[in-house]
């Protein structure tokens, strides 16, 4: 690898997490009731969040995977299953970073806004997830993506009737 290519893949990984973190605060101010209840699933049970979230994972992922490997019509099913799995873990994933950056500032003793929670909440994750080698790949970002997809069935299952989700 040379340094062209290094210095393009930090470019890529920079623009990736600004991507991410403009993301959560999009559905933060989108979906604003999903992401308090995602983190309310996280805070009133984080390892039911956390047992769902793997189950579904390892059930649903590995479906998906077998569609893959079957041929173009299953495979376009198993993408679509892949979608789905994503955009879920993304809803989960706005409240687990609210909720973290709700935690980063009654350390800091600070008063911060839902805007300043959800961006450093966000920050928090992607550098622990991307930035730690190995640790924070193998490990940290897969507990951080059962997290939040568990967190985002929770709140699917406790919701209100009256506004849906």
């Amino acid at each position: 690898m040379n340094a062209g290519e290094i210095l393009a893949l930090i470019f890529i990984t920079l623009i990736a997490a600004i991507g991410l973190a403009t993301l959560l605060l999009l559905q933060a101010a989108l979906l604003p009731r999903i992401t308090a209840r995602s983190k309310l699933a996280l805070i009133a049970s984080p390892r039911r969040a956390f047992f769902i979230g793997l189950a579904n994972y390892i059930f649903l992922g590995g479906i998906a995977l077998l569609l893959l490997n079957v041929g173009d019509v299953p495979g376009l099913l198993g993408l679509l299953i892949l979608a789905a799995i994503a955009a879920v873990t993304v809803l989960g994933l706005a409240g687990l970073a609210l909720h973290t950056g709700e935690r980063l500032a009654e350390l800091r003793r600070v008063e911060s806004s839902p805007f300043k929670q959800v961006v450093w909440g966000a920050l928090t994750l992607e550098i622990a997830t991307l930035g730690v080698p190995v640790l924070g790949w193998f490990i940290v970002a897969p507990v951080v993506l059962m997290f939040a997809f568990g967190a985002a069935v929770v709140a699917w299952r406790n919701r209100k009737s009256e506004d849906g989700f």
